[in-house]
């Protein structure tokens, strides 16, 4: 694991919310809405996590388009969450 990514790791895992939005976009796409209902939460604090997470390289837009924009993890994202769920603290 590289130095980036163990800090990446630790700031997933810092947070449930982070770590649970990353988890489901590693498996599929999908749009605020949608993980705000997954995940039973307010929609502001969703956008919250995915604009920490799209700070950190992790996730991204697929679209320029703001209206039911789907989000996915980057390969970057998906090897965090490889390397967190390996090693849960």
């Amino acid at each position: 694991m590289s130095p980036g990514e163990a800090g990446a790791a630790d700031f997933v895992m810092s947070s449930d919310i982070r770590s649970r939005v990353l988890g489901h976009l590693t498996k599929s796409p999908m749009t605020v809405t949608e993980l705000a209902s997954a995940e039973s939460k307010h929609l502001s604090h969703v956008s919250r996590a995915l604009s920490e997470l799209r700070a950190q390289g992790l996730v991204e837009p697929m679209s320029r388009a703001a209206r039911e924009r789907r989000y996915r993890a980057t390969d970057e994202g998906l090897a965090v969450y490889v390397t967190f769920m390996k090693n849960p603290h």
